[in-house]
């Protein structure tokens, strides 16, 4: 990344220190993805899959509409459609309606699902979540300065 920054700044080019954050962000985030995928191909699991799963073994009964669940991963709903389908024919997920709301469709873990994505999760922890080498502490310093830039880029109120 140094060398990077020191080619923008020689080319006189706008913003040097916010480029290079975000090509510091961009090689970390591709980095972490790699192995993820790695380690999530075992499980017959995409990255999205896996992140849905995991939305819903944290929420509420295993439980989330499909609106919120793409609001939160940040796909489309049709994305979540697709994925939902993948996993129903898998027997891990399976759609039912929402007990007040029957404009709303409900996406709920199945016991196959939960067994699926804490195997997995255990998978994703022994790599420490991409971030091989990364010890506690800076993990918190990373999500603490994290939090922070999305902030102040508006990603939250």
């Amino acid at each position: 990344m140094e060398w990077t920054r020191q080619r923008w700044i020689a080319g006189n080019l706008p913003a040097p220190e916010h480029f290079t954050a975000m090509a510091a962000l961009m090689r970390a985030h591709q980095a972490m993805v790699t192995e993820m995928d790695r380690q999530l191909k075992a499980h017959g699991l995409s990255r999205t899959a896996y992140l849905l799963m995991a939305t819903l073994l944290i929420s509420r009964d295993h439980t989330r509409p499909l609106g919120q669940l793409s609001r939160h991963l940040m796909v489309h709903p049709t994305t979540v459609t697709l994925v939902i389908d993948q996993l129903e024919s898998r027997d891990l997920v399976i759609r039912r309606p929402h007990p007040t709301d029957r404009r709303t469709v409900l996406a709920a873990l199945t016991d196959e699902g939960r067994n699926a994505v804490t195997k997995a999760n255990q998978d994703l922890a022994d790599a420490q979540f991409g971030l091989p080498g990364v010890g506690e502490a800076l993990a918190q310093r990373t999500t603490s300065v994290l939090r922070q830039v999305r902030g102040k880029i508006g990603d939250f109120p």
